[in-house]
């Protein structure tokens, strides 16, 4: 999971913005009807779809949450906090945030795999929004990682298998959050971890054979060997690039090489 800009890009197109205010204030006038309100927020569904590919360019047409541009199938865009109803941890259901049902901040690209398995899933530790204390929004802690935070994106990391696990050194909240989204954005799908596991092999054979030449090179060096040696990093850095499937797990390969240049190389993705 790598950060998407949205909340530091750019707003929608203005006619856009201007369509969702109208049906936000049709939504709003219905705050008192949950079902004739909800009913109504379905009929909107396509004015959020009108963002699709807008979204989609901000992650170089990747889902946000999996990285994969393909084996996640057809795109969906995500209400992070669910415009209708919300479950928690048990499956107890609250209302949902459905002021936020047309609010572009709230939106995400999601493979159908991970949203029909988050669905209305968003558990909330402590102190909960509402329709009445809506500000009450930024100061929740919910239990689902957020691709649009930074913070967030930082406590994923990935394993020679491609499995998704904790990053090292969390505490036990930030372990538990990992573990629920993990579960829930189903980043445990079959396919998809033999895509990052793929991505990861890829890596570490470019790894080691920079290793092998950097070896030579020292005992011979070759002018030919060194602009090999450059050539082959060059190429391992593409797949730490955001443009690329599961660049998260290309990080992680080379985070754990425990190899100087590869860990500083890391460091540098763009």
């Amino acid at each position: 999971m790598r950060q998407i800009p949205l909340l530091k890009h750019a707003p929608p197109p203005q006619e856009w913005l201007d369509k969702a205010a109208v049906a936000a204030a049709e939504i709003e006038a219905l705050k008192g009807n949950r079902d004739a309100r909800n009913e109504l927020i379905e009929k909107k569904g396509a004015l959020w779809g009108e963002l699709k590919d807008w979204l989609l360019d901000l992650s170089d047409q990747k889902c946000w949450f999996s990285e994969a541009k393909d084996c996640f199938q057809d795109w969906d865009v995500e209400h992070y906090r669910p415009k209708k109803s919300a479950k928690d941890l048990d499956g107890n259901e609250r209302d949902g945030y459905w002021w936020l049902s047309l609010d572009w901040k709230n939106y995400r690209i999601c493979g159908r795999v991970g949203n029909v398995k988050k669905g209305t899933f968003f558990p909330v530790r402590g102190n909960v929004a509402d329709e009445n204390h809506r500000d009450m929004v930024d100061d929740e802690l919910p239990y689902l990682l957020d691709p649009v935070v930074k913070t967030d994106c930082q406590l994923l990391s990935f394993n020679q298998l491609g499995e998704a696990i904790p990053a090292s050194g969390l505490d036990e909240w930030s372990k538990i959050r990992v573990d629920v989204s993990v579960k829930r954005y189903k980043l445990d799908f079959d396919k998809l971890e033999l895509m990052r596991k793929d991505v990861w092999d890829t890596c570490k054979a470019l790894l080691n054979e920079v290793q092998h030449l950097m070896l030579e090179n020292s005992q011979h060096p070759s002018a030919k060997k060194t602009a090999l040696i450059e050539e082959k990093i060059e190429r391992l850095a593409t797949y730490t690039h955001r443009s690329q499937v599961c660049s998260s797990a290309a990080i992680a390969c080379l985070q754990k090489s425990g190899v100087g240049w590869a860990m500083r190389l890391s460091a540098e993705a763009k």
